[in-house]
């Protein structure tokens, strides 16, 4: 697919199969709200302590069309999407944009600004956006357990409709069993990858919003009587009067609002992958006008005076209740499939937030497959993937039904929602070069509605919204204390290494090899260099220890750029030679060729060391032999210091526990383990 560049994003051309492609991933989330919001909302307990009831349909309806049109549409689409590098998006993109600036300052020492170094500033941001990324697993924990249990919830409604004989509580056991079921197989199935079957995802996608559409459609026609007073939920005044004469009520109201609302982040985050154009392409002529017509459809099924028993009901579903009788099965099925697809996006995403933190230094490294040869953003991180697992898993054998789940939803990913808008502030800080208080004045009304859906969610966290939570602040626990101790280690590290220049380094040891000291053996040595600027640990304990020097020595330093969510192939490779043509003593050709390689990746790609060796080959003009080459790692051991620490005593404890069970730099490069050297070393924190 050929790109074009425009400014920072990247265009892509507008085709009916990449608008297929969006519907199928980033859609997913946002397109089953409607299995559990709307009724969600008529749940609430009004004055009286029963449902809302049919008075409050008109203000509900009103609340959730003006929060699809002010959050999604009007902020997501159209605003945060213009904040990308080279077509990419996502929280960690924006920390990147947002914190740009202040890195610029850095670097040309700007002073202090109302006695706040910059450094600490630029802190604040980066931590900020780790915390709304970190609260997105717990997204990905809860999502996939309300969409499948909400889809299969289908079948009850179903027997009710056509008359089975099936009672209730075999459905009380049956529905979690075959939720916990599909949840199994489907993070079962993550290792074999999204390639093969990503295919089918768009047009599923596509049968399931036409499928509410016209079920939206049906019962607005065969309620028709009641039909005409839905006209009034267009008037956004409806909704802030609901709120206004009913405060308390309308806080609570909002925490339910809210859930038609999650996966307006997916819109965001998996830009990269499909370009602007296809994401609201699918969301202005497919997505939105479904979803309203369906949340339409259930209001007229809500307002029919026949249908006020159901409501009453325990456990009643507007979705499922608005259907024909002949269309309960096909429509419990074709759900299943999409809360299907709409979990394979968050779990997909949460691979994605993981490796953008294991590159960023905030999560230690573990394995990371790549699950297809053309698609780089599908990868499969077997650590994460089952621990999503349980927890899900979890959730749908403690609570049981999408009722009790959806107290349990909505404050982690509300408090990401509030994240991203506090750092688009800054991203317009920077692009338009304004103050800070003129850009959040500009972003005011969606914070003030963010902070209400915040509030509105708050009440959840005490009855079953902190298992959510909890998985989130506990991920950025680990992110910070691993990231501190991580850059403990490097300024350890930095005062065992050799600071002194590296030519010099090179010019002892030449004359250690003049002088007979150092053999020379045939091969190719390649060590593996945290930094440019200093002489590898493995390098100096090679020659001290062993006092051999290979044919070619190769110095491989891989580095992230954080600024940049990918670099262009133009700038991935750059080379050093060095050697005795740059030493002081350059008359003696036998000395070792020694070449310095520096491969540069954006936050969002996996580090590979092979097509930098490739290079470097390629610069040495020598074939790549692999049994003739031999790569040399640093591996260090944590030693709690006596003194001068730099963690504080838990904090270490679980810096050791992390740092110990991290994927070793030969699994995580896929270097071959029976030519690799490790060379320890003891690093005092």
């Amino acid at each position: 697919m050929s790109e074009t560049s425009q400014g920072n994003a990247v265009t892509r051309p507008l085709t009916f199969a990449a608008v297929l492609a969006a519907l199928g991933v980033v859609f997913g989330d946002i397109g089953t709200s409607p299995l559990y919001a709307f009724k969600e909302c008529l749940r609430v307990s009004g004055p009286g302590g029963a449902g809302l009831g049919t008075d409050a349909v008109i203000p509900l309806l009103s609340l959730i069309l003006w929060s699809l049109i002010f959050v999604v549409t009007i902020k997501y689409v159209l605003l945060v999407m213009e904040a990308n590098d080279e077509g990419e998006g996502g929280v960690m993109t924006l920390v990147s944009l947002a914190s740009a600036h202040q890195k610029q300052a850095e670097q040309s020492q700007e002073p202090e600004r109302n006695g706040k170094p910059r450094s600490k500033r630029r802190n604040v941001i980066i931590m900020l956006g780790v915390f709304g990324a970190a609260l997105l697993y717990g997204d990905g924990v809860i999502t996939p357990a309300i969409s499948v249990l909400s889809a299969l919830e289908g079948l009850r409604e179903a027997n009710d409709k056509l008359g089975g004989g099936v009672s209730h509580q075999f459905f009380s056991w049956f529905i979690p069993a075959a939720a916990v079921t599909i949840l199994f197989v489907l993070f079962r199935l993550q290792k074999a990858g999204t390639g093969r079957v990503g295919m089918y995802f768009g047009p599923v996608t596509l049968v399931w919003f036409i499928s509410i559409a016209l079920t939206g459609c049906w019962s607005l026609w065969t309620h028709s009587a009641v039909s005409a007073q839905l006209l009034a939920s267009l008037n956004p005044f409806e909704g802030v009067l609901f709120m206004v004469h009913n405060p308390m009520t309308g806080i609570l109201v909002l925490g339910s609002v809210f859930l038609a609302v999650t996966g307006a982040e997916a819109l965001y985050a998996d830009m990269g992958h499909f370009g602007q154009g296809p994401i609201r392409t699918g969301w202005y002529f497919v997505v939105f006008p479904a979803l309203i017509l369906n949340y339409f459809g259930q209001g007229a099924w809500a307002l029919d005076p026949a249908n006020a028993s159901e409501l009453a009901r325990p456990g009643f579903s507007p979705f499922f209740n608005m259907a024909p009788a002949w269309a309960q099965i096909p429509l419990v099925m074709i759900a299943t499939l999409a809360a299907i697809i709409a979990s394979q996006a968050l779990i997909s995403g949460a691979f994605s937030i993981t490796m953008q933190a294991i590159q960023l230094n905030f999560l230690p490294r573990m394995r990371i497959e790549r699950t297809s040869d053309v698609e780089s953003g599908q990868i499969y991180v077997a650590t994460v993937n089952w621990m999503l697992m349980c927890g899900s898993i979890y959730l749908v054998l403690h609570y049981g039904t999408s009722e009790q789940l959806a107290n349990a939803y909505g404050i982690a990913v509300s408090l990401t929602m509030l994240v991203t808008t506090v750092l688009f502030g800054q991203y317009i800080k920077r692009k338009m070069r304004v103050s800070g208080a003129a850009a959040y004045a500009m972003l005011s009304p969606f914070i003030a509605l963010e902070l209400l859906f915040v509030t509105g969610n708050a009440h959840k966290i005490w009855p079953n919204g902190w298992f959510p939570l909890a998985i989130g602040v506990l991920v950025y626990l680990l992110m910070s204390i691993w990231n501190k101790g991580r850059i403990a280690m490097k300024e350890k590290m930095r005062e065992t290494e050799s600071t002194g220049d590296f030519d010099n380094f090179l010019d002892s040891v030449e004359d250690r090899f003049l002088a007979g000291k150092l053999a020379r053996v045939k091969g190719t040595a390649v060590y593996m260099a945290g930094s440019t600027k200093s002489v590898p640990m493995a390098l100096a304990h090679n020659l001290k220890h062993n006092r051999v020097l290979h044919d070619h020595i190769i110095l491989v330093t891989l580095i992230v750029d954080e600024d940049r969510a990918i670099v262009p192939p133009s700038e991935r490779v750059s080379f050093q030679t060095r050697g005795p043509k740059f030493c002081k003593v350059a008359s003696h050709e036998e000395f070792p060729s020694v070449l310095s390689v520096t491969g540069k990746f954006g936050f969002r790609e996996k580090q590979d060391a092979y097509p930098v060796l490739e290079a470097a080959y390629h610069e040495l003009n020598i074939a790549p032999n692999e049994l003739e080459t031999t790569y040399f790692l640093s591996r260090e051991t944590i030693v709690r210091a006596t003194t001068l620490i730099s963690l504080n005593g838990p904090q270490e404890r679980i810096f050791e526990i992390l740092n110990r069970n991290a994927l070793s730099a030969t699994a995580y490069f896929n270097l071959p383990p029976g030519r690799v050297v490790e060379l320890g070393m003891q690093v005092e924190l």
